[in-house]
């Protein structure tokens, strides 16, 4: 369980110290966990998704989250009775609907929970989104339990647990989001940090997979749902691996080649910075996971089974991609050569494809 310190301002002054971190953000990332774990002293039946399922899944974390991102397939019929169950039973203020415009067929409900912050905020009440996706599970049985723990809290007696997607599965899930003209976040909505968080994320769960069987297909359930629901229907999971591969060449790039918003992406790269504790993020360290993003489409493309990764870059001294491939990839040979290792790979499967 977490204890109470979590919550004080003491406890999170020393973590933000610690993390380098915004205390604000620090208190959210706090409070998103305590929301989570009365969510679970409930009777919503849901599976934990999202950037904040990831502080949980990850080895260590690297990005605050700040968000509760549920999958609901079995819809309570009076759902809001169990929201002022979690009012009563923790020390939140209220809760509220975020009634928002309807942009696709997608069924979702928004609800902030309110609380009273103790960092300097300047605002008397802040309040941690619930966001709530009404479908069946894509995610199958690529499910696991897992404590709700964190190095933002303290805890005491036992922890409790939450059904997660395991690390493929939420890969799977999260390539979906990184393909802006398509079924990811998109461009020209003020939302340039939202599409960079998702190629952040998909670098780190790449360096957890094992099986690309299980990523190819929760990938493929997500991307054809996600097509029809945004009335995409004459466009295939293809089409979408084919948008993130362009999007991750337009950062490999710096906007010469690919299909996409350089400066949109820049600007995300750059905006990102408050809630990535865990290296110092720029243009050329974003250049990795936009990499790896391009070789998981390769895979994806082609079908390939085996995962090959960095360790050397002695090995790269030969290597040259040639046209009609994007021969300017070659200059990351020197500058970024983890970031060249997975270009070269793709350039490879699809080569002989």
């Amino acid at each position: 369980m977490i204890h109470p310190d979590s919550l004080t301002i003491k406890w999170i002054d020393d973590v933000a110290r610690k993390y380098k971190s915004d205390p604000i953000l620090v208190e959210k990332v706090v409070r998103a966990l305590y929301l989570l774990e009365h969510l679970q002293n409930s009777r919503l039946d849901y599976i934990f998704k999202g950037g904040t399922a990831l502080m949980l899944l990850l080895p260590s974390p690297k990005r605050l989250s700040i968000d509760v991102d549920v999958i609901v397939s079995n819809r309570p019929q009076k759902i809001e009775e169990i929201f002022s169950g979690v009012i009563q039973n923790s020390d939140f203020l209220e809760f509220a609907e975020n009634e928002r415009e309807i942009e696709s067929d997608i069924e979702k409900a928004h609800y902030k929970f309110y609380y009273k912050p103790v960092t300097n905020t300047k605002a008397e009440k802040e309040y941690i989104l619930l966001d709530i996706l009404y479908e069946e599970s894509h995610y199958e049985d690529y499910t696991a339990e897992i404590e709700i723990a964190s190095i933002f809290t303290k805890s005491e007696w036992d922890n409790l647990t939450v059904t997660v997607p395991i690390p493929e599965a939420i890969l799977g899930d999260k390539l979906t989001a990184f393909a802006p003209t398509t079924t990811g976040v998109p461009y020209n909505r003020e939302k340039e940090v939202e599409i960079i968080k998702q190629l952040f994320d998909v670098g780190h769960l790449f360096d957890m997979v094992e099986d690309m069987e299980i990523v190819s297909t929760v990938f493929n359930q997500f991307a054809k749902t996600e097509l029809s629901y945004r009335g995409m229907k004459n466009l295939t999971p293809e089409d979408v691996l084919k948008d993130i591969f362009e999007t991750a060449m337009v950062i490999a790039t710096r906007g010469k080649s690919g299909n996409g918003n350089f400066t949109e992406l820049h600007k995300g790269i750059q905006n990102i910075k408050n809630y990535i504790f865990s290296e110092n993020f720029h243009i050329e360290r974003a250049m990795i996971p936009a990499a790896k993003a391009a070789y998981i489409s390769a895979l994806l493309q082609t079908g390939a089974k085996e995962i090959e990764r960095f360790t050397d870059p002695r090995e790269l001294t030969h290597w040259i991609i040639e046209q009609p491939f994007e021969t300017r990839l070659n200059k990351l040979k020197r500058s970024n050569p983890e970031s060249f290792f997975y270009w070269f790979k793709a350039y490879m499967l699809l080569s002989r494809s």
